[in-house]
């Protein structure tokens, strides 16, 4: 009898240790595959919903400190005249330690904003008739950005961004740029 109480408790400390590895195995393949995830694809709500902007992100994470990626933004409203279209390499620093996720939490991008648009120039010629031309421009704004980025274990990715840069050629009516906006995506 002695026997089988040391044998049931020497079988019942084998399968309760057996369990706490398993869960721990499983928990580590959770965490593994989220880490694993270095893809993200992301659109810019607010522009796209207000005001007629495309503004389509891709991030490439290739540290758990930093990541680099392409926005491309695309004015489909003839209304709002400086941007047209705009083409944005960045790379950014991450200063959040999470174990489960790279690139997340808080961010400082330094980015170059390649863009054409247009102005218009609004006169009245000799005849005294008002006159509208449109002048197509390219600059150049090199910038930095600061922001914010939460992630959830499915891959959903909810971002907010503002930056500033300054146009260097001169040829934008405007000496500085504004970016930013709340990105919606998902990281694969």
């Amino acid at each position: 009898m002695k026997s089988f109480i040391i044998l049931a408790f020497v079988l019942s400390f084998t399968i309760s240790f057996s369990q706490n590895s398993e869960s721990s195995v499983k928990v580590d393949s959770i965490t593994k595959n989220n880490y694993e995830k270095i893809h993200e694809l992301r659109l810019g709500a607010i522009k796209f919903l207000a005001g007629g902007f495309l503004d389509v992100s891709y991030e490439y994470i290739n540290s758990q400190t930093s990541g680099y990626g392409v926005s491309l933004l695309a004015n489909f409203e003839n209304s709002i005249d400086y941007e047209k279209f705009g083409l944005n390499p960045y790379y950014r620093f991450y200063f959040g330690n999470n174990p489960e996720f790279k690139g997340r939490g808080f961010f400082v991008e330094v980015f170059s904003y390649f863009h054409i648009g247009e102005e218009d120039d609004f006169y009245v010629n000799q005849q005294g008739n008002g006159v509208v031309e449109d002048d197509t421009f390219f600059d150049v704004a090199p910038g930095f950005a600061v922001g914010s980025k939460w992630i959830n274990s499915s891959g959903f990715v909810f971002q907010l961004k503002l930056g500033v840069g300054r146009n260097l050629l001169g040829n934008n009516p405007n000496e500085f740029l504004a970016t930013g906006d709340f990105y919606i995506g998902y990281r694969f």
